[in-house]
């Protein structure tokens, strides 16, 4: 498949160098915090003046990314551990083809207020990078970042943010006579109807079950998204059958899915309340993941095991996965409430996250769409409603193809080499 192709090879890149290094030029001196109220100091000590990027990553409270092109770091720093201030851990990994990246996951998001480099000076014969944060929102994080550009170059690295693949030389191929352009790949979308069986889900008024208005609403979005020619589609049931909430997962990565969206219908108490959601995967479900596949030994993404690499490394690179795929989950989330609003009534906070099993696998972005609560009366003649249920399917296979015509766009920044500011 697309994405996990070019991780696959990301990942096959990064053992290979770490399988083959015996040890690593003490390049990389240390690295120190100084935490002093809504202020957080970073400072990388380090022989010899680095060459170094710095870019971020907007999902849960946000991180910090320092990729260094010059520097190596010892097997032992290559693993996660705690931080002070702003920082709830931080992180190395070795690149392919020389120098390192640091992650830093905040614990309070920041922004950057100053990063520069200090050469050495009299006693001092190490150079230093320091990175000043002070508390803010993602948006002041994501503008604070120097010298944005997209990074169209880098695919693999931008998809890791974890050890990248080097290039890989791929001999001429013969000169051939022309031929017309094959198909492009179709991207495998699973449309998963919620509930089934003899799990009904919640009930309408008017006797409307979630598991009918699910199926419905699934078998119309299957058949508009079938139609646009862009895609393979495979549901998670086509009629009145129960499913375990992992099996729909497990079906969703045997399938190479490029997207999971499941269909619900929510309901309350309070029958005033009405209006569609949509949910992603909160931190504490991705916590559970990892956990999960901890203790279940199944460190198995974009087919293939990192467990292979070791704790530090098969902890760093499973992270890693998480973060991209919770990153394009997010993306298609605000898609949907963008081409949604208008189409059918929402919640005012209609992008949430949560802890959800459906939600759980961490190389498959996921989305979960409440299209409206079942338990008000004018949303369950919606959901019962034909011409709603094309409107609205059709708004969610818009947001779909925006996202394919998006998707690979990430924000990404960088200072050049010496880090001048």
């Amino acid at each position: 498949m697309f994405k996990s192709h070019n991780f696959v090879i990301g990942l096959i890149a990064a053992a290979s160098i770490l399988a083959a290094s015996g040890a690593y030029a003490q390049d990389l001196v240390g690295v120190r915090f100084g935490p002093d109220g809504d202020k957080t100091r970073i400072v990388f000590d380090i022989q010899g003046a680095p060459a170094y990027s710095i870019s971020g990553v907007e999902n849960g409270l946000g991180r910090l990314v320092v990729d260094f092109t010059d520097i190596t770091v010892n097997r032992a720093d290559q693993k996660y551990k705690p931080g002070k201030g702003h920082i709830e851990r931080y992180g190395f990994a070795a690149k392919a083809g020389g120098g390192a990246r640091a992650t830093f996951d905040f614990n309070k998001t920041a922004k950057i207020k100053e990063a520069f480099l200090i050469e050495p000076n009299g006693a001092v014969k190490k150079h230093r990078l320091v990175i000043d944060l002070v508390t803010a929102d993602k948006q002041a994080f994501m503008a604070s970042l120097p010298a944005q550009y997209p990074d169209l170059g880098a695919f693999i690295e931008r998809a890791t943010a974890a050890p990248s693949a080097p290039e890989l030389f791929v001999p001429p191929a013969p000169r051939q006579k022309e031929v017309a352009t094959p198909p492009a790949e179709k991207r495998v979308i699973v449309v998963d109807a919620g509930h089934g069986g003899a799990d009904p889900g919640a009930q309408g008024k008017r006797g409307a079950l979630e598991k009918n208005v699910t199926l419905a609403a699934a078998l119309e979005l299957a058949e508009i998204l079938k139609k646009r020619g862009r895609y393979e589609v495979v549901l998670t049931r086509s009629k009145d059958t129960k499913l375990k909430p992992d099996k729909r997962e497990e079906l969703a990565r045997k399938a190479g899915a490029n997207l999971f969206i499941s269909l619900h219908a929510d309901a309350i108490s309070q029958k005033a309340v009405r209006g569609g959601s949509v949910y992603t995967l909160s931190k504490q479900g991705s916590a559970r993941s990892a956990k999960m596949a901890k203790s279940q030994g199944d460190f198995q993404v974009y087919d293939l095991d990192v467990a292979a690499f070791g704790d530090g490394v098969r902890d760093i690179l499973f992270d890693v996965a998480q973060d991209e795929t919770n990153s394009a989950s997010s993306q298609l989330a605000k898609k949907l409430v963008e081409n949604l609003t208008g189409i059918t009534p929402l919640l005012n906070r209609s992008q949430r996250t949560a802890d959800l099993r459906v939600l759980l696998a961490p190389d498959v972005p996921a989305v979960l769409f409440e299209m409206a609560f079942i338990s008000n009366a004018k949303d369950e003649a919606n959901l019962n409603s034909p011409v709603w249920r094309k409107r609205t399917m059709t708004a969610v296979a818009d947001s779909i193809d925006a996202y394919f015509d998006e998707h690979g766009e990430q924000r990404f920044a960088s200072n050049r080499a010496g880090g001048a500011r």
